[in-house]
């Protein structure tokens, strides 16, 4: 009796720790999601911020055209160095052999920084390629 509840009882520790590993896996597989996604969108953030930086050193025609552009420019490298900011403090490594309630609260966390630079990134991106666009009409 004693060996079938010690078996039970380890069987019960593993199933814990799998379920716990699963859900940090699953946890940091959304925040790398989004990191990819905002990735994918930084070349247009480049590209725009390159085209606003030509513009910007043309002669100003119109103060408030320019004060526009400069602007937008600003929503632009915020969005770049948001998201700088968080790559350089988000490290997984750091959750080594660290209990499981400290690594959920550190990926829940920085879930929600990530996806608030995702909102930054788009809002930039959209914003700047409408402006652009409505230039060159």
């Amino acid at each position: 009796m004693k060996k079938l509840s010690v078996i039970l009882l380890a069987s019960l520790i593993f199933t814990a720790c799998t379920g716990d590993k699963k859900q940090e896996k699953e946890l940091l597989d959304k925040i790398l999601k989004v990191h990819d996604k905002i990735m994918n969108k930084d070349d247009i953030l480049m590209k725009n911020k390159m085209a606003l930086d030509s513009l910007l050193k043309l002669p100003a025609k119109d103060t408030a055209e320019k004060t526009n552009m400069k602007a937008v420019e600003l929503k632009l490298k915020a969005a770049d160095e948001a998201m700088e900011i968080w790559m350089h403090k988000f490290d997984p490594d750091v959750m080594n052999n660290k209990p499981h309630d400290e690594i959920v609260k550190y990926y829940n966390d920085q879930q929600k920084a990530i996806m608030s630079v995702d909102s930054l990134m788009n809002a930039a991106v959209d914003e700047s390629t409408k402006y652009l666009s409505s230039r060159s009409k």
